[in-house]
């Protein structure tokens, strides 16, 4: 049996203290033993390094499935309390994380799906057409879709699809609103949430089969009586605009409003508990005012931004004030039935199920504070790349070490590999002044885990983050149980052709000479055969 080191303790009494550490979710996955050694369930987290090196990228299937489990639980407990007798549906937010290590395991987990751009729609689709997801998954489809010009005048802008070896006219779609039109019509249950009158109107006068819609609230105008803060104000209709909306969807043969979309709570608003029952008493209230002039509407989507389920969070308590409040506006209201209620989690599915191994390079002591040195240790990585809601948002992710945690804990700074003043953990964002990590011994080599990582790092940075200081990308391990696939990082030639080092684009900028015609650049031709 695995023992808890000294180490463990340290750790364990420092990140107690903080009220916005997750501790009890970081526990839940990982353990010492008594070499000083972490364990992540019981798979020593050194085996990985010692076959496929590191710095190295783990994301856990399984944790996935555990979590939208666990959250479904947690709503079915809610609603036997409450006795609310609709149902609930969890919509994964794939913005959050689009990789098929999360969002597959989401949906087999019973997770729905939510999308903000036509690129999270398309990769749907593909899962869909390669039979990934059941016949009657649906899709609720977020986000501005329309550009500022009208449609009907301009010419079709193509994006690329993945390649997913189809001829190339296969590949190419016009715009979001377009894509939800082409995945609906490969049978893919899509559900438009509309966000402007103007993309009422091109849906009026596009969609050729019969398709359920939604309408989106725009929460923070004040002017509107929406009285909540304005993060979400951007997105969406003001109550005026809504009713304009549902009558001009009324009588339509094929679009079929459905959903109202509230969106109360945001985790970039950190909103507490009374906030976010207080929007769902406001949604809800307009929710029951516009089904008076819009009876097919069934179901209120509050949105995402809950805590993690490893933090100490009362999720059910949270759940039931929610279900209370709705149930209380409905008898305000006289409303003889409840709406279906929906969530589009994000984080609470997917952050938990990715931690990044990076090696430590070198530790160094620079000057002294109080008589003590400052230690800096030196990682084979970037907190930019891996944890950069560190310094957008002030998110504390955890970080520990992977070995040597029975050794005595010193107060130490690390530092990404690369040159740039804010490629440091923790940051100045961050409400607290070090790490607690073991110093290696000479010939020895101190690794840290950045736990918590799996929503939102990857999709803010990019993929690889080679915009950045082109530092190298981890190799990512997908696990599920027992079982386990290595994806390499990209190699240099795929970073170079991201970053514009293709031929083409180096004859285009390669100085030229009116008098003697343009020589082919040269840039990387000796010995970078596969550059191009």
């Amino acid at each position: 049996m695995a023992c808890i080191p000294p180490h463990r303790d340290v750790v364990r009494a420092e990140v107690a203290a903080r009220e916005d550490y997750p501790l009890p979710g970081l526990w839940q996955q990982f353990n010492y033993d008594a070499k000083g050694d972490l364990l992540y369930g019981d798979k020593r987290v050194l085996d990985w390094v010692e076959r496929y090196d590191a710095p190295l990228s783990v994301i856990d299937a399984a944790w996935v499935r555990r979590r939208v489990t666990e959250l479904r639980a947690l709503l079915d407990t809610a609603r036997r309390h409450t006795r609310y007798p609709a149902p609930t549906d969890i919509y994964y937010a794939a913005k959050a994380r689009m990789h098929a290590g999360v969002v597959l395991p989401a949906y087999q987990a019973g997770a729905l799906g939510e999308t903000s751009s036509a690129q999270d729609l398309m990769h749907l689709e593909l899962l869909f057409k390669a039979g990934l997801l059941p016949k009657a998954f649906t899709v609720i489809s977020n986000g501005f879709k329309l550009p500022p010009e009208r449609l009907d005048d301009r010419k079709p802008r193509k994006g690329v699809m993945i390649d997913d070896g189809a001829p190339p006219l296969d590949r190419y779609i016009e715009d979001y609103a377009s894509a939800i039109l082409r995945a609906h019509a490969v049978g893919l249950n899509v559900v438009p949430i509309l966000d402007s009158l103007d993309e009422v109107d091109w849906f009026s006068r596009r969609v050729a089969a019969p398709m359920q819609c939604g309408v989106r609230l725009a929460f923070g105008l004040t002017a509107d009586r929406l009285g909540l803060d304005s993060v979400n104000a951007g997105f969406g209709l003001t109550v005026a605009q809504a009713r304009r909306a549902l009558k001009r969807l009324a009588g339509h043969p094929l679009l079929h409003p459905r959903m109202i979309h509230a969106m109360v709570g945001a985790a970039e608003a950190s909103p507490s508990l009374p906030e976010i029952v207080d929007g769902v008493r406001l949604s809800a209230s307009l929710f029951f005012e516009l089904k008076r002039d819009c009876p097919g509407l069934d179901t209120l989507n509050v949105g995402g931004g809950l805590p993690l389920l490893g933090d100490a969070y009362d999720h059910v308590g949270a759940f039931q004030a929610m279900m209370k409040a709705i149930q209380e506006e409905a008898e305000r209201a006289g409303a003889t039935t409840l709406p279906r209620l929906a969530f589009e989690p994000g984080s609470l599915i997917a952050a938990e199920a990715n931690f990044n191994i990076m090696p430590v390079l070198a530790v160094k002591a620079q000057g002294l504070v109080g008589g003590a040195p400052i230690l800096f240790g030196i990682v084979d990585g970037s907190f930019i790349e891996s944890s950069i809601d560190g310094l957008l948002l002030g998110h504390d992710f955890p970080v520990i070490p992977a070995n040597l945690a029975n050794r005595r804990a010193y107060p130490m700074w690390l530092r990404g590999v690369t040159c740039d003043s804010m490629d440091v953990w923790p940051p100045s964002t961050v409400n607290r002044d070090w790490l607690r990590l073991p110093v290696p011994r000479p010939n020895e080599k101190l690794y840290v885990v950045v736990a918590q990582i799996g929503a939102y790092q990857e999709s803010l940075t990019g993929k690889g983050g080679v915009n950045h200081c082109a530092v190298k990308e981890p190799a990512e391990i997908v696990i599920d149980g027992d079982r386990h696939v290595l994806i390499p990082s990209p190699n240099t030639r795929d970073q170079s052709r991201l970053m514009g080092y293709t031929r083409k684009m180096l004859n285009l900028l390669a100085p030229q000479s009116k008098a003697a015609k343009p020589e082919p650049a040269v840039a990387f031709q000796a010995g970078s055969k596969d550059m191009w």
